[in-house]
Parts: structure tokens; C-alpha cells; sequence
């Protein structure tokens, strides 16, 4: 199948503006619908994890080192990851890894129901669960410029966003009254659920079998190499990647760490948790219909500069709000700031790739996107131990705003550059 839309899209889906012309496509309804119930999962499993380390351990170092288990091996294996699924096919390497990982999550989920759980066994568990969400993830994501078209890239990726968002809003409601019903284990099988599901919408998608090339391990390792020299050779996405990885290692740990918040600062224990994490993904909700309504390209790099500082400004004044009804729509405003800077990023990302290394520059994107915030909430977890936690997140903050007074202006110096790619 040639790059692109699956089938042309019906005029009348111009009059839904973004929404309309990223649902155009019959595959892609597919995909959005698995991705639906996904994400509310995927947001139960993190809530689930988290207060269930935070049980074991209460300590917001090991929250941080949980994350890292999770997140990390995402940096390692993806860009593994993309060559395969560039080489052997995005649906066939998604759907495999799928399968695998809700095997994985069942598992934890049984253990953690009926008490046996220990932390080191949640650890090894979560780090495999990690290596195969590195392998699915990158390969999935890849397929949605096949599945809507270049032209539509902004809106499918708002939608999918929109959808994530909404999966923060009400996964972690859900997941609260999971754990306070029955305990983190009824959140997590959720998830193994919902990655089934995700596994059948795949299936049904009709996509013409790619023909593998040729090549063993070796040809891999070349493939792999020649998406990092492409990153690197291409300017344009060198900033862009910067701007990614500075907002996702110094500024988007706080969603890992709100327990320690919930729980030490405010007081507020599993309710405040809940809370806490609903105000966060209403804020990202209400920013992710925005842009999806929005659905076009042109002003994204404004948008990216913009919302990356305003995130960091509002995460210190986060950090400063003592009175817990204040500081919901703080965070709210933090998340929906964080989250346009991050759709922003990754459409310009997509829509500037050549559709060969497609798969490759999506799985390092995925890997900095997953990987840089596991490690920065360790990093900030760790120091929350030893200076407080709102100290340790204020001061990451600042360092993250300095960084962003270099990278802004050189995004914006090639503005219409990059923007143009998407027109």
C-alpha cells in the first residue's frame, strides 16, 4: 500500500475539521477505537503501580526506580524496535509484542490480587513488561501516517492524544476506586485486558503484507544506525528531539511522582491521588480537543515554545501551592500546557520523516518520550528524598527553563522550515 490513507476521504469529513479527516479512514477507526480503551488502561496500570510500590516501600526513590523498570528498557529495545518494524512490518512486530506483554501484566496482576507480590519480583517483572512495551509501542505509533496520510498526520496524532488525555482523566479515577475496592492488582489486570483488545483492533486492520527485506541481525544493526545517522544529519529534528527530551526528563516526572504528593505534602492518600491525577489529565484533555479541532500544522512550532515554558512556570508555581483545592487547577494547567508542547513536538517529528526511516525516528522519538521521563523521575525522586520533593521538582524546573531560552529561538529561527513539511 502505497503511503497514505487507506481510502480517500469523504468530503463531508471536512466539515468535522480535524476530527473528521483523522476518522476518514476505515483502518484508522480501527486503531482509534482499540487506542480508546487502551489508554484508560495503560493510566490504571501507571496509578497501580505506583501506589502499589508506594505501599511496599513508601518511598519516593523507589517510586522513581519503579518508573525507570518501566520506562527505561523503552530506550534501550525501541530503536531496535523500529528497524524490525521497518524491515518486517509495524502491525506484525506490534501485535506480537501486544500479546506478550498482557501475558506479563496478567501475571503481575494475579500476584499483587492475591498477596504474593514482593518488590523485587514486581521489579523484574515491570523491566520485562518494559522491553516488550519498547518493542510494540515505536511499531504501533509507526502505523498511524500509513493508515491517515501525511497531509492528516497533525489531527491523527491530536486524536490519539485527545483519547490519551481522556484516559488520564478517567483511567485514574477508575483505578482509584479499584485499589481502594479490591487493591493495585484489579487496575493492572484492567490493562492486560485492554492490551487485548488493542491486540484484536490491529487484526482486523487490512494493511498489505510488507515484503520483508533481506538481512539478518547485522543488516539490523546497519538499519538501526542509519536512523540515528539520519536524526543526526537532519538539523531540524535534532532541535526538535531537544525540545522533546528537555520538558519530558525535567518536567513531566511530576506525574510519577504524585503520589509522594498526594500522600506526604497534601495529606490526601489514595482519594488525593485519584484527584490529583484527574486534575492533571483534565487540564491535557481539555488542550488535546483544542488541537484536535485545530488538526493542522502550520503555528506548531509557536505552540511547541510557548506551552514548553509555560509548563515549566506552572510546575514551580505547582510546587509553591501549599492548599490542595489551589493547586488542582495549577496542575491542570501545568498538564495541558505539558501535553500541547508534547503533540506539538511529535507531529513535526512525523510529518517532517521520511516515510523509509518512519519506524526508526518514531522509535527514538518514543524512546526519549518514555525513557527520558522514567529516568528524570528517578533522578528527582531520588534528590525528593534528600531535599524535599517540591524542592527537588521546583529546581529541576528552572534548570529546564534555561535550557529551553536556547532551544526556543533556534526552533523558531526555522520555523517555516519545518512547518512547511505539513502542508
Amino acid at each position: 500500500m502505497a503511503d497514505g490513507v487507506n481510502s480517500p476521504a469523504p468530503q463531508r469529513a471536512e466539515r468535522f475539521g480535524g476530527i473528521g479527516r483523522a476518522l476518514s479512514s476505515r483502518d484508522y477507526r480501527l486503531y482509534a477505537l482499540g487506542h480508546f480503551l487502551h489508554v484508560h488502561g495503560w493510566w490504571g496500570n501507571r496509578v497501580a503501580v505506583g501506589w502499589l510500590t508506594w505501599q511496599l516501600t513508601g518511598s519516593n526513590k523507589w517510586v522513581g526506580i519503579m518508573t525507570l523498570a518501566a520506562m527505561v528498557p523503552i530506550m534501550v529495545v525501541a530503536p531496535l524496535a523500529g528497524a524490525v518494524a521497518d524491515r518486517y512490518g509495524h502491525r506484525r512486530t506490534a501485535m506480537t509484542a501486544g500479546m506478550c506483554g498482557a501475558v506479563i501484566l496478567s501475571i503481575i496482576a494475579v500476584l499483587a490480587l492475591t498477596g504474593e507480590i514482593t518488590l523485587h519480583l514486581l521489579l523484574a517483572l515491570t523491566i520485562i513488561q518494559g522491553l516488550l512495551f519498547g518493542l510494540e509501542f515505536p511499531a504501533r505509533q509507526a502505523l498511524i501516517p500509513i493508515l491517515v496520510g501525511k497531509a492528516n498526520i497533525a489531527a491523527a496524532v491530536a486524536f490519539n492524544s485527545t483519547t490519551f488525555q481522556l484516559g488520564a482523566f478517567l483511567g485514574p479515577a477508575l483505578a482509584a476506586f479499584l485499589i481502594s475496592t479490591f487493591n493495585p492488582g484489579a487496575s493492572i489486570l484492567v490493562y492486560a485486558g485492554t492490551t487485548l483488545w488493542m491486540f484484536f483492533m490491529l487484526f482486523l486492520i487490512r494493511l498489505e503484507k510488507p515484503v520483508p527485506r533481506e538481512g539478518g541481525a547485522a543488516s539490523l544493526v546497519s538499519d538501526m544506525r542509519a536512523g540515528f545517522g539520519y536524526v543526526w544529519n537532519e538539523k531540524v529534528l535534532r532541535y526538535l528531539l531537544i525540545a522533546t527530551i528537555t520538558p519530558g526528563f525535567f518536567l513531566r516526572p511530576y506525574i510519577d511522582l504524585l503520589p509522594g504528593f498526594a500522600d506526604d505534602v497534601f495529606n490526601r492518600g489514595e482519594v488525593g491521588l485519584g484527584m490529583l491525577n484527574s486534575a492533571s489529565g483534565f487540564g491535557a484533555l481539555a488542550i488535546s480537543l483544542w488541537l484536535l479541532i485545530r488538526g493542522k500544522s502550520q503555528g506548531l512550532v509557536i505552540i511547541l515554545a510557548a506551552s514548553a515554558v509555560l509548563t515549566g512556570l506552572s510546575l514551580i508555581g505547582f510546587t509553591q501551592v501549599s492548599v490542595f483545592t489551589f493547586a488542582l487547577p495549577v496542575l491542570a494547567v501545568t498538564a495541558g500546557a505539558l501535553l500541547a508542547a508534547q503533540v506539538s513536538a511529535y507531529s513535526l517529528v512525523q510529518t517532517f520523516t521520511a516515510s523509509e526511516m518512519r519506524g526508526r525516528v518514531i522509535a527514538i522519538n518514543i524512546a526519549i518520550n518514555m525513557g527520558g521521563p522514567a529516568l528524570g523521575a528517578f533522578v528527582i525522586g531520588w534528590f525528593g528524598d534528600i531535599i524535599g520533593l517540591t524542592n527537588s521538582v521546583a529546581v529541576a524546573s528552572i534548570v529546564a527553563l534555561g535550557i529551553l531560552v536556547f532551544v526556543v529561538p533556534a526552533l523558531m529561527r526555522r520555523r517555516q522550515t519545518i512547518e512547511a513539511e505539513g502542508t
